[in-house]
């Protein structure tokens, strides 16, 4: 995770106009398409550099938290209160279980968000070297017109001069035509590619909120198990926590499906109904 999305980037000089090779309409459309492209490679190098700095806080976020739970169980005051030193050992598990979660969350970040997102980032070199091909082209044509300009302007009338102007008439011509190629081709290629922009950022997107879905879900559990409203937990033989048998009754009720939770009421009032105190409404 050494590198830096901010090290590069590659759309940074706005097309030059090249009215009248083509025209207002076709520079403004240009200009456009740029600035759009402009602002998705933006948002890619943002993406990458907050994903990389949530990875970061949450890696460090675990350590220290490990580094708390260490020092509370090596304190001498755990040592004197059994359920104190107990409830601090349990934290500990709880701590290291979250700190692998923490660990598969980096390296699938990695794998499905950033690399990616680099790649995706990479793309923007092959269009920058298309709109540096275009540029080369609207300067040469600039060129060219200059020196039609000039040559007109001394009205010289020398045979060599007039074949002069004429040839740089040619090639004022010829560039223009490049330069409608050039755009063109542009103009239906590049929107192509910023159009598929969802289609490729989507999965990612979607990798990374399982991804966390995976990982917060994990620690909401790892939780849950450590302070219990029913059966306490138990330490397996590896000395992680595990559950009890009854999860039912230890989970806070807004952790449950809300299908389960019904289910639970149901009983509860069919118990309460079922009692000889309760009159029967029918009688």
């Amino acid at each position: 995770m050494t590198w830096n999305p901010l090290k590069k980037t590659y759309l940074t000089n706005r097309p030059t106009l090249a009215y009248p090779a083509v025209s207002q309409d076709e520079d403004k459309q240009l200009d456009l398409l740029f600035r759009n492209l402009q602002s998705v490679e933006d948002s890619n190098r943002r993406l990458q550099k907050e994903m990389k700095r949530y990875l970061e806080a949450v890696s460090n976020a675990e350590k220290a938290e490990l580094k708390l739970t260490s020092d509370l169980s090596s304190s001498i005051l755990c040592h004197e209160n059994s359920n104190l030193r107990k409830l601090v050992e349990d934290y500990h598990s709880v701590a290291a279980q979250k700190s692998e979660g923490a660990s598969e969350l980096l390296r699938v970040s990695q794998r499905t968000f950033l690399e990616p997102l680099k790649k995706f980032g990479g793309e923007f070199s092959g269009l920058a070297a298309v709109l540096n091909s275009h540029e080369q082209l609207v300067q040469e044509w600039k060129n060219i017109a200059t020196r039609v300009k000039k040559l007109e302007e001394r009205g010289d009338r020398m045979p060599n001069t007039i074949v002069k102007l004429e040839k740089e008439k040619q090639n004022l011509i010829a560039a223009a035509e490049a330069i409608s190629s050039s755009h063109r081709r542009i103009t239906e290629e590049f929107p192509v590619f910023f159009n598929k922009r969802i289609d490729y950022i989507q999965p990612t997107l979607q990798a990374m909120v399982r991804a966390q879905l995976d990982y917060h879900g994990n620690t909401t559990r790892c939780f849950t198990i450590l302070v219990p409203s029913g059966p306490v937990a138990s330490n397996s033989k590896d000395g992680k926590l595990k559950e009890p048998e009854s999860t039912a009754r230890q989970v806070s009720p807004s952790l449950l499906p809300e299908s389960q939770f019904q289910s639970i009421i149901q009983s509860k009032f069919a118990d309460i109904h079922s009692l000889s105190i309760v009159k029967n409404s029918s009688n």
